[in-house]
């Protein structure tokens, strides 16, 4: 077996490292940060315990697994509460909280518009066809133009409408323009409008409405946190604080990677860092054919987003997960993909995860997270002058769409912006969600698994095959744990 380097503690890579050991590797985890996790790291600011970027947890079977195949038990070492409703969505005229009970959502659509509740019976049905075409596709590698001709994938052909977008998809089954956006927010995850995302992605509302939503105690970088925890429990080495600086490559082979604790020789790599910012950072151009600098450079990446981590004084009564739309949707959708630097009504999104978990906060207080979706870093926005600015709009808007003033509740607020993902959390551009998933950015023409430009690199996370999100991140991992089975 081999001695394989992962670089970054994200949870692709843990997820890697897992399945990696009970292949019988040695495994080192090089992680730059002082804990576990990358942009989905566990943040602590006095008092008050936050995720720093994903919340939702969706789709179980993908990490169950993960843990499978690390000879884990997921049950034994995840503990889920499943949350109902899934989430409360605040339009200009009406809020709506959708339920993994596809009949109950299906009359709080038609109490909305009518025929609308047998358009959602009907839309759900054939997503379920949907989804059992494309998960065979996005669960294997994709490395060449040929695997169109793979039997799974001409089974999936008749489903996936390639060139129809998320919202024009939706608009063949409701008219009403805010049920629209119910089942079509979710491209967002991707950092991609429902104008512009494939429709293939209405497999994400789906999975939510299907599989339902689930919370982590201690929010979902517990899971990063526990994975950690075994992997060094089954004798993988984990090394924080140990940033990898430069990849040499010699002969399109690996020879070794420099850290800030020095050289270290390794027969494979796993890079779970940000697939962008490593290579133009890590590798030189000359060890690069394919996915070049220059190409590198000009590919599209995802919009970014402002967080807002909030101190109350005080538990309210919002629901788990909310969305609170702004009252020109479409308009914020087009601004937001042509990088404009208008940030007047903007949407966002509201954790509320001390309402059913004491342990984020202070008894009697709680951990508020907003994250609202802004142009990546080419547009050049001053974030330092406009994040307050984002905040107070942030909190007029809560105060409009529910009812309720929590100005005079903040004890404590902090941020990250868009320049701190880049610079701290190094991510090209600040684009959180990635690469952009266009189809001329996915399945063969996105960073494969195996990287071909280098004999010895595997990437795993979401700027490579499947793509963005954490399902498919986890997919990532198994793809590339599959190809180290026999190094």
């Amino acid at each position: 077996m081999s001695n394989i380097s992962i670089i970054g503690a994200g949870p692709g890579g843990l997820a890697a490292g897992l399945m990696l050991l009970k292949q019988g590797h040695e495994v080192h985890i090089y992680e730059k940060d002082n804990r576990v996790g990358g942009r989905s790291k566990r943040l602590i600011f006095g008092d008050f315990v936050f995720d720093s970027g994903p919340t939702f947890f969706m789709y179980q079977p993908i990490l169950r697994e993960v843990f499978e195949r690390s000879g884990l038990s997921f049950d034994e070492h995840i503990k889920l509460t499943k949350l109902d409703p899934l989430y409360a969505l605040y339009f200009n005229d009406f809020s709506i909280e959708p339920s993994a009970n596809p009949n109950e959502t299906a009359e709080m659509f038609e109490n909305i518009s009518k025929g609308a509740g047998k358009a959602y019976l009907t839309w759900y049905k054939k997503q379920h066809t949907k989804f059992k075409k494309v998960m065979p596709i996005l669960q294997k590698p994709f490395p060449n133009v040929f695997h169109f001709l793979r039997p799974d994938v001409l089974a999936g052909a008749p489903v996936l409408h390639p060139f129809q977008s998320v919202y024009k998809r939706l608009s063949s089954f409701f008219d009403h323009e805010d049920l629209i956006h119910t089942l079509s927010f979710q491209a967002k995850y991707l950092g991609m409008a429902s104008f512009e995302a494939p429709s293939v992605f209405t497999i994400l509302p789906f999975l939510e409405h299907h599989g339902g939503l689930y919370h982590v105690e201690g929010g979902l970088n517990q899971i990063n946190e526990k994975m950690a925890e075994l992997f060094v429990s089954l004798g993988g080495q984990l090394h924080l604080n140990t940033e990898v600086k430069h990849i040499h490559v010699k002969n399109k082979q690996i020879e070794w990677i420099e850290t800030n604790q020095g050289q270290i020789q390794t027969d494979h790599v796993v890079l779970n860092a940000d697939f962008a910012d490593a290579m133009l950072r890590m590798v030189k151009p000359e060890s690069l054919k394919r996915f070049s600098h220059e190409k590198i450079k000009h590919m599209k990446y995802s919009v970014s987003a402002l967080m807002v981590y909030v101190g109350l004084d005080q538990v309210f009564d919002f629901k788990h997960h909310s969305v609170l739309f702004s009252k020109d949707y479409k308009r914020y959708l087009n601004k937001l993909m042509n990088n404009s630097t208008s940030l007047d009504d903007m949407s966002f999104y509201m954790h509320n995860p001390s309402l059913i978990d004491q342990t984020l906060a202070p008894k009697g207080k709680s951990a508020l997270y907003l994250l609202m979706p802004v142009p990546n870093n080419d547009a050049g926005i001053d974030w330092e002058a406009e994040k307050e600015h984002m905040f107070q709009q942030m909190m007029q808007t809560i105060q409009e769409k529910t009812g309720i003033d929590i100005k005079p509740h903040v004890i404590q607020k902090n941020f990250l912006t868009p320049n701190d993902w880049e610079k701290d959390y190094h991510v090209y551009k600040g684009a959180v969600f990635n690469l952009a998933h266009g189809f001329d950015q996915m399945l063969h023409k996105r960073p494969q698994n195996n990287f071909k430009d280098i004999k010895n690199l595997y990437l795993v996370g979401g700027g490579t095959h499947p793509g963005s999100g954490l399902p498919t991140i986890y997919q990532s991992a198994i793809i590339t744990a599959n190809y180290l089975k026999k190094v």
